[in-house]
């Protein structure tokens, strides 16, 4: 084998051994698939996902309809929002005193550091 050829497949095993150890990404948004059914609920409008098209809207739906929905219709296109947020610097994170100001408890002042003299 050639040294090149070598050192290229040596670097192609190890870029993929890297890239199965990274952890998966988050989806942004609901994996669908074609005819799938989507219904806003806000506004009882119904769409269907077609091969070609895309998403088409069908009809809005009246109250009755929208008590019997099937179990497999979707509501929503976006992943639920997580509880809590997880800043993506340590800076951005809130200080002790504005979480204790939002939960409605009262942090000791620190004192003033002195000056030695």
């Amino acid at each position: 084998m050639h040294p090149t050829t070598r050192t290229l497949a040596t670097a192609a095993l190890a870029l993929a051994a890297f890239a199965a150890a990274l952890p998966a990404q988050a989806q942004s948004f609901v994996q669908t698939r074609d005819w799938d059914v989507y219904v806003d609920v806000p506004t009882r409008f119904a769409y269907v996902k077609t091969p070609v098209k895309g998403w088409v809207f069908v009809r809005q739906l009246d109250e009755a309809q929208m008590q019997n929905l099937h179990p497999t219709t979707l509501t929503a296109l976006l992943p639920r929002e997580a509880d809590e947020i997880h800043w993506a610097h340590p800076a951005l994170e809130m200080s002790p005193r504005m979480l204790a100001m939002r939960q409605g408890t009262q942090v000791a002042a620190q004192p003033a550091a002195t000056r030695a003299e």
